[in-house]
């Protein structure tokens, strides 16, 4: 290839055995070779030379001041007989004389577009290219046919032989573009024309994003250069930006706040499906023979059409979910987003079949219904507002349902709810819910605990039961779970779900939280106690531990590391050991102490813990109580416990029949049983009143903590009080009789002395045959100075010792202060002459329910 007016020069390469042949140039015509020159002879002019190198074996042909006629076929040959003018071709040469016609210049910008129409109107129907000169335009990029947009690498071309124009559209400018092109047309087979032209590319590109409702009128707006034209077109099916001619777009006037740009706005009007797309924006400019059309800012225009609007409420604290449903576009991507921040947030799973997490919220995109659900994990008083449930029905078109959600604060609904059952058992659980609304009841699904996803239950165990309504707003739903195990345990929730035309709504108001209760683990101090642990077999794999009491809070007390499959894990006197094979972990723990009594959980971590089943272990002090009590008296029993424990009091030969049959205070319906509170302490005492014979036996108290109580209680002496009164009567009356005779008797021994009776030194008492009395009084009295209680019992003695009439007194003084205790006293008399000596009193202060005192005196005469 040669420019005009350049000097061409080409070689033609021989073997070694023509080196002495004549070598010889053909110029090929229409119908016949022409002779041109051979390596001695030159037939026309000077303007071509031949020259031979033997040494490399090349002859080497120069054309000088090109012209178009020069262009051709060139054939080197030599002549290998001269007689008969036979020649051997060696080589072909072709070559193309071009002119460049002029030099442009345009930039455009990074990212952006750019059409380049280069213009050959004489010759409208030949071949036209494009090329860089830096690759030596070794790739010349054309149509290919006529009348058709076609790619060519990153370039879409079309020969428009109606108006001899050659449009090179730029797709996507890159830095790698900037160069040095030629615009060209082949003006015969081996001549051509071109316009040279040089592009820069700067970095300025913008791109907008609009979005209009069916029907509705959108401006997009544009920044140019003043002196430029401005150029509005609409991409095609093939990224073609093609330009605008419909009545529907005008431009509005351009506002300039500087010399060198102005503002353009466009306006499309009644806004349709065929509207929508991909516009450019740009300034159009035109050189002689080229005219640049470079596109700087990109608007995508989507049309939404809105099919319809709902209104759903749900509770604060609760959970939400929405059912987006788009039957028609299955597989088409769908979103949720608010319109308070003008929908920039388009929420969407990203992936189908799979629950996401994205923010707040989780999504699933069931591509099988065509259904978009959002799953509200929690319900806060700042989501509410108005929302589009919408899909994608294609690049630049939409339909959305408008969501208006507002949240309510219902006090009148239990929003969380503690359920425990035994395994094996039933449980009934009840929610609330609007009476005209379907009930749903739902259960946390374990494998996705951060999402929280609530499934809906469908289980032969599991039956919903007539609701009643108390009033016509509301209805009270039962559902039933029929023989529980360990994978029913979890967390449920229960509401009400609403259809709408295309949305339906699951309004979840009601938590519930099912914990498994295992049977209670009663062991005495100082045993060895086994913690049983079952669970499914989904969770073999993951790690487990034991804690003890308030797991799933904060203040968790965890017991030991977690034991993981087969291994066993030992911590002090704890021993986790975990059987995937029988799917249980059991905790050992040795030398019970009252610390050890409590309520466990048994633990598996997923993301986070999943506390699931508890027992209660339950500690039997060796330490006894052992109280001894009359028909008719009071007692107070005080009893270990924490705040929320269950407390109780009951009555059982075995501790493990009372904890497992007993009852707890709360169910006693005997009056005589009242009990208080000190939470502070740890301490709750029972009050019993009034206690009879048959209230005698063992009792245990307590909580986790047991200790046992035995109480004897004995016949009561209200009913011999007359019997005593008769006895002291009578032993007073006998004591008289007694000291009358024995006053008698002295006298007449006095005068009649007899001297084989031994004389007493002083007198003494005879006694009545009446050995004690027992003597019930309610009251105590306070000896001074100390804190024991005494009954003071006074003797009087006659005032003239040789009156028979004058008696002698004995008189019990009973204490003036009023005492809640029972008093005994116990008077002995001997009647036995050799036990008569001086009187002795004795005390006994026994326990601080009953006081004891023994009165034996021995009275002497003075």
């Amino acid at each position: 290839m040669v420019n005009i007016g350049e000097t061409a020069n080409f070689s033609c390469e021989y073997s070694q055995n023509h080196i002495n042949d004549l070598k010889i140039i053909f110029k090929e015509r229409k119908d016949s070779i022409k002779e041109l020159l051979y390596t001695y002879k030159l037939f026309n002019n000077r303007k071509f030379s031949i020259s031979d190198d033997k040494h490399k074996n090349l002859f080497i042909v120069r054309i000088t001041a090109v012209t178009p006629d020069d262009g051709g076929v060139y054939l080197c040959g030599v002549w290998i007989n001269r007689q008969s003018y036979s020649y051997s071709i060696i080589n072909t040469v072709h070559l193309h004389v071009i002119t460049k016609v002029g030099v442009s210049r345009v930039s455009g910008s990074s990212g952006g577009r750019l059409m380049i129409k280069c213009e050959h109107p004489q010759y409208k129907t030949n071949p036209k290219y494009i090329c860089k000169e830096s690759d030596g335009c070794s790739e010349r990029k054309n149509s290919g046919v006529q009348g058709e947009w076609m790619e060519n690498g990153d370039v879409s071309l079309y020969d428009d032989t109606s108006e001899g124009v050659l449009m090179v559209f730029f797709r996507e400018l890159k830095a790698a573009d900037a160069g040095t092109y030629r615009c060209g047309v082949k003006v015969s087979d081996y001549t051509e024309s071109f316009t040279e032209l040089q592009l820069s590319v700067r970095h300025d590109a913008k791109s907008v994003t609009e979005s209009a409702l069916f029907g509705e009128e959108v401006n997009i707006t544009c920044q140019i250069p003043e002196e430029h034209e401005v150029h509005f077109c609409k991409d095609d099916d093939n990224h073609i930006c093609q330009t605008i001619s419909s009545s529907k777009v005008r431009e509005m006037s351009g506002s300039s706040e500087r010399n060198e740009e102005r503002v353009v706005t466009v306006s499309i009007s009644n806004v349709s499906v065929r509207d929508a797309g991909v516009y450019w924006c740009g300034a159009e400019t035109r050189d002689t023979y080229l005219t640049f059309i470079s596109l700087n800012t990109k608007i995508q225009l989507n049309l939404i059409t809105k099919v319809g609007v709902s209104r759903v409420s749900g509770s604060s604290g609760g959970r939400l979910m929405i059912k987006c449903e788009h039957p028609q576009y299955k597989t088409n991507p769908k979103y949720i987003c608010k319109e308070s921040d003008g929908c920039s947030e388009r929420k969407n799973p990203g992936v189908q079949g799979e629950w996401m997490e994205n923010g707040d919220v989780s999504l699933y995109d069931d591509t099988t219904a065509g259904v978009l659900m959002v799953f509200f994990r929690e319900l806060k008083a700042a989501d509410a507002g108005t929302y589009r449930c919408g899909v994608k029905v294609s690049d630049y078109t939409e339909s959305f349902t408008e969501l208006q959600l507002s949240i309510r604060h219902d006090e009148k609904y239990s929003n969380s709810v503690n359920e425990s059952a035994h395994i094996g058992k039933e449980v009934n659980i009840t929610c609330q819910i609007p009476e005209e609304h379907k009930v749903h009841f739902c259960k946390e699904d374990n494998n996705h605990t951060y999402n929280h996803i609530c499934q809906p239950i469908i289980s032969s165990k599991v039956r919903e039961m007539s609701g009643s309504s108390e009033r016509n707003e509301e209805r009270v739903v039962t559902v039933s779970i029929s023989n529980v195990s360990v994978r029913d345990a979890g967390v449920y929730w229960c509401g009400a779900e609403t259809r709408d035309t295309y949305l339906t709504f699951i309004s979840l108001n009601t938590k519930i939280q099912l914990n498994l209760i295992m049977p209670l683990v009663v062991r005495h101090e100082g045993e060895s106690a086994e913690i049983i642990c079952s669970y499914d077999s989904i969770y073999k794999s993951k790690p487990k531990s034991l804690c003890k009491g308030k797991c799933s809070t904060r203040d968790r007390n965890p017991l030991s590391e977690t034991v993981r499959e087969e291994k066993e894990t030992k911590t002090g006197r704890l021993t986790l050991n975990d059987n995937i094979t029988a799917g249980v972990f059991t905790g050992t723990i040795t030398g019970l102490t009252a610390e050890d009594a409590g309520k466990y959980w048994c633990a598996v971590t997923l993301e986070t813990e999943l506390n699931y089943l508890y027992t209660h272990l339950i500690v039997i002090m060796n330490e006894e109580l052992n109280l001894i009590k009359y028909e008719g008296d009071d007692v107070s029993i005080q009893c270990k416990h924490h705040d929320e424990d269950q407390k109780r009091f009951c009555k059982a030969h075995e501790a493990s029949m009372c904890v497992k049959d007993g009852v707890s205070l709360e169910t006693i319906r005997d009056d005589r049983f009242s009990f208080s509170d000190e939470a502070s302490t740890g301490v709750f005492t029972v009050n019993i009143t009034d206690l009879r014979e048959e209230d005698s036996g063992i009792y245990w108290c307590g909580a986790h903590v047991i200790i046992k109580v035995n109480l004897e209680v004995n016949k009561g002496v209200s009913g011999r009080i007359t019997v005593s009164c008769v006895c002291v009567t009578l032993l007073l009356m006998g004591a008289s009789v007694l000291l009358l005779y024995k006053l008698g008797y002295i006298k007449t021994r006095d005068q009649h002395p007899s001297p084989d009776r031994t004389e007493m030194s002083s007198g003494e008492a005879s006694h009545a045959a009446c050995d004690y009395e027992n003597i019930k009084d309610a009251r105590r009295h306070s000896v001074p100075d100390t804190e024991e209680t005494a009954l003071y019992s006074t003797v009087t003695h006659p005032t003239d010792s040789s009156d028979p009439n004058d008696p002698l007194y004995s008189t019990v003084q009973l204490p003036t202060n009023p005492s809640d205790g029972l008093l005994y006293a116990s008077v002995h008399f001997q009647k036995h002459e050799e036990s008569l000596s001086d009187a002795k009193v004795t005390f006994s202060n026994e326990e601080v329910y009953c006081n004891y005192t023994t009165v034996s005196p021995h009275m002497s005469l003075n």
